[in-house]
């Protein structure tokens, strides 16, 4: 055999059981997280110059990316839907938001 055939085929057969490790590890890798919608936010931020990006994990959650250090786009958009910020905690990157009772 050629060379360049065994080449083509060592590396077929290295992407195949790289594909295999994977996905039977898909969720320790990933997490809750789906790689290819964070991908498409990420994309929205940097080439399409939007200021907030939504996208959502395995259960269907609504999650928003913002740019680090921008999170003013993230609470005006929550005070329009009627949400108060509560508690503001950058140290744990978490924001508290309250509507009402809840």
């Amino acid at each position: 055999m050629s060379k360049i055939i065994k080449f083509l085929l060592g590396s077929f057969a290295i992407v195949i059981v790289l594909m295999i490790i994977v996905f039977i590890n898909w969720e320790y890798i990933f997490g809750d997280s789906r790689p290819i919608a964070n991908a498409k936010a990420i994309y929205q931020l940097e080439f399409k110059d939007k200021d907030i990006a939504e996208t959502s994990d395995v259960d269907n959650k609504i999650l928003y990316v913002v740019p680090k250090g921008d999170l003013d786009t993230y609470i005006k958009m929550m005070r329009k839907s009627g949400y108060k910020l509560s508690e503001k905690d950058l140290e744990h990157n978490t924001l508290t938001f309250k509507k009402g009772n809840i």
